[in-house]
């Protein structure tokens, strides 16, 4: 008894056992039973494919013995289905085996067309009329397999069209038997062949050979001369032309494809016939490369609805850097920007003047564009994170990258902590967790170009205390810090659970009181030094009324009178009284300083009830003590010394009397 008969049989006893449980319910209840001649027919018998048929009657021996083993029948054997696997042989076999074929068969076509011109065996126009046939036998072959074996016939179609585009280019470069217009257009019309075929068989793999094939065309057919409207003209429709494949057919390995041969094609045009007086024309174009890219990249995702995949994730992050570094590179080595280093004037009718601020505004416009991306994205696709996350590190980096560009000095530090707290602020309301990661990470850089490089006190004799830079940089810098914190404390429900368990909150007010307690160490130095460099000018201009009149044209003597003075005078200010005085009251003044700033934090720590800020001023005490004890005492002078112990002494006392006095709200806040 085969398949169909035992499934038949099947059927007709349910139909038999449907029939008597009617007639049960018809006696119970008094109605009518109908008999299993009155039922409905039964359906005709289930035929299986062909291929389906086959595939039961083939012997599965692993299977068939496990089965066995356990007690099964050898048709429940047959139902169930084999786990599939990776099969290397039948991938070897089917692609590899195939791919090898064709590129064997071109490579034979080739050196057929170069044997036969070298030996004249038939005439150049049968050597490109028998290309042209073999790749139309090649496309007809794929089509007449294509409904039993699909993905072959992809192989045969796709050697196919690598026949004709050679064909032609042979036909052109190598015979010149039709003009440079007629070959484009002839390998146009191939790609459009390739495109349309693709299309109608549903066939990702020929839409990326016709592309592939497409990008190839201006260099087969290329003279060697430069025709740059023609050329991007073609670029920009066959770029065009891939992105509408990919979003309707969402195929979007073709973008990556298409991106990947525009990188390239630019690179070779601006090798090969970029020079200066083409700047504007390059930006030009690279602008609307890129435009095309962003918006192919935001459509596949915003528009069609889909996730962004990694494929999608490249695209738009690179190509914005693509295109921010063919502007840094193409305007900095613009000979308007040598000409403006070299100071020499000259300004030619095509020169633009450039700046590094030109770049700072770039890279702002472009901050600016992915933050509307980016808010485009929440709004429409909320529940893709990634996509938002990328287009918001996107807008950071080009913003972070703007700043240095048009600001300098102290201003880059200022703006790049700003930033940080404009973005935490926007990531604490806007609930977007990296957004406020990238604050953190952009607020590191400020910090670490705030300790490279803003941190000098500057000139020593035009300092000023208090009202300098460095201090108005540290100020904005804290506050910032602060206000992050304080932000983070008040809207701590906006914080995911990670950051509530590592107290953000307690990390910004560490950071934001170290900064304070730094600033005052360096502007009680600041003081300090400048009043010691004071002293230290002074002796170098009484050294100097000393040295006798003598020829200071002469080298040897303006360079020993120079050094001979500096190093006489600090010889001289390391012994004078009041260089020492000065360094003890800068001593003192740091010890009563780290006291006072430590009895504030205790007293704030108490009147908030706040144990962090409690154990900070513990911590500074505890230094406090370290210093005065162990160093004041052995360094200063008599006065400052007593000074240290009176004032350490004294606040000791407050903070202990504050503990006693506020004891039962200490023990509240534990």
């Amino acid at each position: 008894m085969d398949e169909n008969q035992k499934l038949d049989e099947i059927i007709r006893k349910l139909g038999e056992l449907d029939g008597r449980l009617l007639a049960l319910e018809g006696r119970g209840t008094g109605s009518f039973a109908p008999s299993a001649s009155s039922l409905p027919p039964l359906p005709p018998p289930y035929q299986r494919p062909d291929y389906q048929a086959q595939s039961l009657s083939r012997p599965q021996p692993y299977r068939a013995e496990f089965g066995e083993a356990m007690g099964a029948s050898s048709e429940q054997i047959s139902a169930v289905p084999e786990k599939a696997g990776q099969n290397y042989e039948s991938t070897i076999g089917k692609w590899w085996f195939g791919v090898i074929g064709v590129l064997a068969i071109l490579f034979g076509v080739a050196f057929f067309l170069k044997y036969a011109f070298e030996n004249n065996l038939i005439s150049e126009t049968m050597r490109v009329v028998l290309g042209i046939a073999g790749g139309v036998l090649f496309v007809a072959l794929g089509e007449f397999l294509r409904p039993r074996l699909a993905k072959y016939s992809y192989i045969l179609s796709g050697g196919g069209l690598a026949l004709f585009y050679l064909s032609i280019y042979a036909a052109f470069q190598y015979y010149h038997l039709i003009s440079q217009p007629t070959a484009f257009v002839a390998m146009i019309a191939v790609t459009i062949f390739g495109t349309v075929l693709s299309l109608w068989v549903d066939a990702v793999e020929l839409a990326a050979l016709s592309a592939a094939g497409g990008f190839l065309t201006p260099f087969l057919v290329s003279t060697g001369a430069s025709n740059d409207f023609s050329f991007f003209s073609y670029l920009i429709v066959l770029n065009l032309g891939i992105v509408a494949v990919a979003f309707f057919k969402k195929w979007h390995q073709l973008v990556i494809l298409g991106f990947a041969a525009t990188i390239l094609n630019f690179a070779s045009w601006y090798g090969g016939f970029y020079d200066g007086s083409k700047l504007h024309f390059a930006i030009y174009i690279l602008t609307v490369f890129y435009g095309l890219y962003l918006i192919a990249g935001l459509a596949s995702n915003i528009v069609a609805r889909k996730l962004a995949d990694m494929g999608d994730l490249f695209v738009l992050s690179v190509n914005p850097a693509w295109y921010f570094g063919w502007l840094y590179f193409l305007i900095k080595s613009h000979p308007s920007h040598l000409m403006m280093d070299m100071g020499n004037g000259v300004n030619t009718p095509w020169i633009v003047q450039y700046s590094d601020q030109t770049l700072g505004f770039l890279a702002a416009i472009l901050a600016g564009v992915y933050i509307v991306c980016a808010y485009l994205a929440v709004a429409v696709r909320s529940d893709d994170k990634r996509l938002v996350m990328f287009l918001g590190g996107v807008a950071v980096v080009f913003l972070t990258i703007a700043v240095p560009l048009i600001l300098d000095q102290n201003a880059i530090t200022i703006a790049w902590a700003v930033e940080a707290a404009v973005l935490f602020v926007l990531g604490i309301f806007l609930k977007n967790r990296d957004m406020r990661i990238f604050a953190i990470c952009v607020y590191i850089v400020a910090l670490v170009r705030l300790f490279g490089f803003d941190s000098s006190a500057g000139d020593l004799s035009s300092y000023v205390a208090i009202f300098n830079k460095r201090f108005f940089t540290y100020f904005i810098v804290i506050a910032t810090v602060l206000g992050m914190g304080y932000i983070a404390s008040k809207k701590k429900e906006e914080l995911t659970a990670f950051e509530r368990g590592d107290h953000m909150p307690t990390l910004f007010w560490t950071v934001g009181n170290f900064l304070i307690f730094l600033l005052i160490i360096l502007e009680i130095n600041s003081f300090f030094d400048s009043r010691i460099y004071a002293l230290q000018v002074k002796l170098e201009k009484e050294i100097q009324r000393q040295i006798p009149v003598r020829n200071q044209s002469d080298p040897y003597y303006a360079y020993q009178d120079t050094y001979g003075i500096q190093y006489q005078a600090q010889t001289r200010l390391s012994a004078d009284a009041g260089y020492r005085r000065l360094n003890n009251l800068r001593n003192a003044a740091i010890s009563v300083f780290l006291t006072l700033y430590a009895i504030i934090l205790m007293a704030i720590g108490v009147l908030y009830r706040n144990k962090y800020v409690r154990w900070s001023s513990v911590v500074l005490f505890g230094v406090t003590i370290v210093k005065v004890f162990f160093f004041d005492l052995t360094v200063l002078a008599a006065p400052q010394r007593i000074i240290s112990f009176i004032v350490l002494g004294i606040i000791l006392l407050f903070a202990s009397y504050l503990y006693f006095r506020f004891e039962k709200r200490l023990e509240a806040s534990q």
